[in-house]
């Protein structure tokens, strides 16, 4: 059993490299982007995809609270991001408090 401890750990550790590394590649390339003319154009056509879209990232939460970068994209991605690795990051505690015996 202490084989299968041991590798599950390895496991653990090396999905949490990949997690984080990609974090902060993504964030590389949102600072190395944020503020030149490579920025995504957002359409904001009259469809009702592109206003709810154009709603949200609008908020207050990604214009003002939330602002490392100047476009709002950014920081909504960076939020969701952050929130994701935060509920893998109690998954995997929880999980490991309980698998072991």
């Amino acid at each position: 059993m202490e084989g299968i401890e041991k590798i599950h750990k390895i496991n653990l550790a090396k999905r949490w490299m990949i997690t984080i590394g990609i974090f902060f590649i993504v964030q590389l390339i949102f600072i190395v982007v944020d503020g030149t003319f490579l920025e995504p154009n957002i359409n904001d056509s009259n469809n009702l995809f592109a206003r709810s879209v154009r709603w949200i990232l609008d908020l207050k939460l990604f214009t003002k609270w939330i602002a490392p970068y100047s476009f709002p994209f950014f920081n909504m991605f960076m939020t969701i991001h952050v929130i994701v690795i935060l509920i893998q990051a109690v998954h995997d505690i929880i999980s490991s408090m309980f698998s072991e015996k």
